[in-house]
């Protein structure tokens, strides 16, 4: 019996829509120098202004005139694209320049840049978790889902505590191994409600 594709992805893509989880792109058009303002463009080719509320450029700085004049000098001299991995094809000197400045701003040996935020905080967590032996990870139930993937494919213990809750946090402290290495994941700033976190009393 031959297996009708068209009709299983139709029908996937059927039931996204009814569930109102089919994802549509905006198409937009940033204005230059006046960050967050942009283009809105939709399907029917009419345009309409529209700020963007969303954005994590947060201090404009894709606008910033430094900037992109920086960018643009960079793209004149080097061309644009990576065109292959770091560790095949080389790590740009640009890309060497930042993250010895950024070492050397927060006082640590090296720094490391990815290429997303996502990327980052899959990577450190799962990396940590892994060569950490008995590596027990406290997660608060709001972390963004770049965390909760990365503590995932640590595959270490882990223990998920109540958001901002610290008391809570303290008490699954308090019952875990002390001689285990331990990771406490939280965001400063929650991504997807802006929540603040208490660090302060966190550290404490």
């Amino acid at each position: 019996m031959s297996i009708n594709y068209d009709l299983i992805f139709n029908n996937a893509l059927k039931g996204l829509r009814q569930e109102g989880r089919y994802r549509i792109f905006n198409n937009i058009t940033r204005k230059k120098g006046e960050f967050p303002k942009a283009v809105y463009n939709n399907q029917y080719g009419i345009k309409s202004d529209v700020t963007i509320w969303c954005s994590n450029d947060y201090l404009g700085m894709g606008q910033n005139p430094l900037v992109v004049d920086a960018f643009v000098n960079a793209v004149n001299l080097v061309g644009a694209g990576a065109g292959g991995t770091r560790n095949i094809s080389g790590t740009s000197n640009y890309h060497v320049e930042l993250e010895n400045e950024l070492a050397r701003f927060h006082n640590k040996d090296g720094a490391l840049i990815f290429t997303s935020g996502y990327i980052a905080n899959e990577c450190a967590l799962s990396t940590l978790a892994k060569f950490l032996p008995n590596c027990i990870i406290f997660s608060d139930e709001n972390n963004h889902a770049s965390m909760i993937e990365g503590i995932r494919k640590g595959n270490s213990d882990k223990f998920i505590w109540k958001h901002n809750d610290v008391e809570h946090l303290e008490n699954l402290l308090k019952n875990s191994n002390p001689d285990h290495p331990k990771i406490v994941a939280f965001e400063s700033v929650y991504s997807m409600d802006g929540d603040f976190a208490p660090i302060k009393k966190i550290i404490e």
